[in-house]
Parts: structure tokens; C-alpha cells; sequence
């Protein structure tokens, strides 16, 4: 059996029949991996930072967990989900960062979009990792000839991707969803992975069974009870053992998922079916105005965004998380279709006064809006569309203005009471929780 390997890094993965080329039509996809992505965002936007410890999350002081940490910080322990104070006991050296979100995000659309050379068929998995499908494109790439063409794509995508953006990213390249992924996993950081058509259960044997995607703890436990240990020893059981241990849909996923059975369609970007914008404060509050304040501005952002999608919704709901980590949810409809600002506002500020009931101080607030519907919004009485239209012409002039100058360019009167507590940019407040509060 022949292997192909990524020499810089020296992963090696079972490789193809090389004198048996593969057909154009085999299923050939990549998982892309963007490495320890926020933090090295933070190291190409300053590169005095290159080579440091880096953590994106919070500062050593806050009540928050880690959400990306750079290589370098990884060696000293520090992981993602740990709590920040833990991190900056292990290594109080690093560099901890709240993070910039839209920073995050441009790269991300900029790197999907150099995916998009190599294949039209791109789907993102999440602002960090995707699928390409480069199913019969061996012809239309130059340096890709000959059998072990995958190989030669996938260097020219990391290359591709390292020269444009500054980023090391991991491709993974198997015959499925499931084995690129895992091929990726194997080969990260910054490595080439790739599992040749037929070679899917040479590559897995030797796994241990968490390498394996939906395989969390408590499925490792019980298998472990097995004595089972690799994905080697899971192909060995019987497929009526594992329906009947893990149920009919849970225990067929796991006989396929040893044998390297995977999902090969590439499903482009789909709308979504709510958008949500939440955060954590800074200190616990009791102070209803406040949360308000905030809970406009959150909800400002989810207009924003609808409007930016081309979408309206109908559904409002109100997320409170109190300091002993109760949560509670209320939601309503407003009774018609919208994209504006002040409507849904007015029912989340009524849905906020509703859950506020206890005496104990709020940790979180947040907004959904959902019930999503593509188009214009329309009005069914006159005076009503007409009063629609002039607001709807305030908040195209208000958004045109805020992709000129960012979302700072103009504050609303009920959250501008955050200007003298949180810290803002071009884009808008600074918030605890990143990735949650765009």
C-alpha cells in the first residue's frame, strides 16, 4: 500500500492504487481548517504578536472562558472553554484578548471566497471550517496532474489561502464529509491530509474511537465498557449490538462511521431561521433601564442584520440569564411581517418587563427574531404603508451611512446610556461576548 504525505509536516495517510487512477466522477471533498482561528487573526492584524501566547475571550480578570487560543498558548495548557482566570494562572505572560468579531467574520468571507476558485461548490460549516467538493476538477487545475491530483489542489489551496490572507489552514481531502474531516484533524496544524478512494478503513483502524465525529464522552464510556478502544475494534461489532446498545438511528451511524461512510454533498449557504444577538455584562445588574439599553442595542444589531439578508421576521423572544444561572425565554409574534428596529423593540421591551419578576440581579440579556420571510415587507391599510415607507427610508439612510462609517457612526437615544459604560470602535459597543454580540 502506497501512502501520500505532506513532507513539510511529515503526516502520512494511506494512499491510492497510484498505477489505478481514479475516475472524475469518484467523490473527492475537502474540509478546510482554519487553525486556532481568532487568535491568529489577531497575530496577522499585529504582527508583534507572532510567535506569543495568545488568547481571544476576555481579559485575565474576566469571568469568561477561553474561545481561541494560538499555538503557542496551547503549549502552556491553555484550551478552549477554559476558564480565562485558569488560563492566566498557567500562563500569565500570554496576551489576552476580547476579540473583534467582524474582524473574524471579513476574514472569513475572504478565505470562502478563495475556496470559491477552486470550485463553485463550497459550504461553510462554520466562520472557521467548510466542504469543498472538487469532484471531477482535477482538469481545470494547472499543477494537478496525474492520480494523486487532490494533493497537488490541496497544496495550492493552503498556499492560496497563507499568501492572501496571512492564515495557515489544514485541508483534509477524502471520498466524504466524514473523512476529510477527520483527515483534517489528523493532519492539523497547518497540514495536508489525504485518504485516497478505498483507503477509508486502512486510515481509521488505528484511530481511537474520539477521533470519530458524535462520538462524545459518554458514547466512549459505554463503548469503552466494550473494551473497545480504536475505530478498528468499533468495526468489529455487529451492527445489531450497536442498534441495540445505542438505538436504531445512533447505533447505524456508528456502524457506518467505522467503515469511513460518510455524507458526500456539498450543500451551499442556506438562510437562516433566526438571528440571535446576546451578551454577557460586564458586572451582574439589577438596573432595569440598563438592560434595556442593552437589549435595544442587541436588538438594533438583529435588524440590522435582517435587513442586510434582504429579510423580515414576525417573532420576537427575550432571553434573561439571572447571576444563579436560571434562564428564562419569552417570545410573541407581532402580527405582521418586519425589518425595523422600533417594532421589534417595543415588544421585547414589554417581553423584558414581563420575565424581570425576580429579585436577584441579570448576568445576560438577549434577542431572537425569527419566523423569517425573504422580500419586501408590505402593509395591508395606506396609512400604514405610508408611514412604513418613511421609516423604511430612515433606516436604509441610517444603514448606508453606518457601511460608510461604521456601526458608530450614529447612536440611538435608548442605548446611548452605554456610551459611558463600554468602550466602542468603528463597529459598534464592545461586549463581553464576541462572537454572540455582532
Amino acid at each position: 500500500m502506497h501512502v501520500a504525505a505532506d513532507k513539510q509536516h511529515g503526516k502520512e495517510t494511506p494512499g491510492g492504487q497510484y498505477g489505478l487512477p481514479h475516475s472524475d466522477f469518484t467523490p473527492i471533498i475537502a474540509h478546510v481548517d482554519l487553525d486556532a482561528f481568532f487568535a491568529s487573526v489577531e497575530q496577522v492584524l499585529n504582527p508583534r504578536l507572532a510567535g506569543q501566547p495568545v488568547v481571544v475571550g476576555g481579559y485575565a480578570d474576566d469571568r469568561s472562558v477561553v474561545a481561541s487560543a494560538s499555538y503557542e498558548a496551547r503549549a502552556r495548557g491553555i484550551h478552549v472553554a477554559m476558564p480565562l482566570f485558569r488560563a492566566y494562572r498557567l500562563c500569565p505572560q500570554a496576551h489576552y484578548l476580547r476579540g473583534n468579531y467582524h474582524e473574524y467574520a471579513r476574514f472569513s468571507e475572504q478565505i470562502f471566497k478563495l475556496c470559491e476558485r477552486f470550485t463553485p461548490l463550497v459550504e461553510p460549516a462554520s466562520i472557521d471550517e467548510g466542504y469543498l467538493d472538487l469532484t471531477g476538477t482535477a482538469r481545470v487545475h494547472l499543477r494537478a496532474e496525474g492520480p494523486r491530483w487532490p494533493i497537488a489542489v490541496g497544496q495550492l489551496l493552503r498556499e492560496t489561502v497563507q499568501r492572501e490572507t496571512g492564515l495557515n489552514v489544514t485541508v483534509g481531502i477524502g471520498s466524504n464529509k466524514l473523512v476529510a474531516k477527520i483527515a483534517a484533524k489528523y493532519a492539523k496544524p497547518n497540514g495536508l491530509c489525504y485518504v485516497a478512494p478505498g483507503y477509508e478503513e486502512a486510515f481509521l483502524s488505528p484511530l481511537p474511537l474520539k477521533a470519530i465525529p458524535g462520538i462524545g464522552p459518554r458514547t466512549a464510556e459505554v463503548l469503552g465498557e466494550y473494551n473497545l478502544r480504536t475505530v478498528a475494534d468499533l468495526r468489529a461489532i455487529p451492527r445489531e449490538l450497536l442498534v441495540r446498545t445505542f438505538g436504531e438511528a445512533a447505533g447505524e451511524s456508528l456502524y457506518e462511521k467505522a467503515r469511513g461512510r460518510g455524507d458526500e454533498r456539498i450543500e451551499p449557504p442556506v438562510e437562516p431561521k433566526s438571528i440571535s444577538r446576546e451578551t454577557t455584562f460586564e458586572q451582574d445588574t439589577a438596573d432595569l433601564n440598563f438592560i434595556k439599553s442593552m437589549l435595544y442595542y442587541l436588538t438594533e444589531r438583529a435588524c440590522r442584520k435582517l435587513r442586510q439578508l434582504g429579510l423580515a421576521a414576525h417573532v420576537v423572544t427575550v432571553k434573561l440569564r439571572y447571576s444563579d444561572f436560571v434562564t428564562q425565554l419569552r417570545g410573541r409574534s407581532l402580527g405582521h411581517y418586519s425589518d425595523q428596529d422600533h417594532e421589534f423593540y417595543a415588544a421585547a421591551g414589554e417581553l423584558l418587563e414581563r420575565l424581570y419578576t425576580r429579585r436577584v440581579q441579570v448576568r445576560l440579556v438577549g434577542v431572537q427574531v425569527s419566523g423569517l420571510t425573504a422580500g419586501a415587507v408590505r402593509q395591508t391599510h395606506l396609512w400604514l404603508e405610508q408611514a412604513h415607507e418613511k421609516r423604511r427610508r430612515l433606516y436604509a439612510a441610517a444603514d448606508r451611512v453606518r457601511d460608510r462609517f461604521g456601526f458608530s457612526a450614529l447612536s440611538a437615544g435608548r442605548s446611548i446610556e452605554l456610551l459611558s459604560t463600554h468602550e466602542a470602535d468603528r463597529e459598534g459597543f464592545k461586549l463581553r461576548t464576541t462572537c454572540l454580540s455582532r
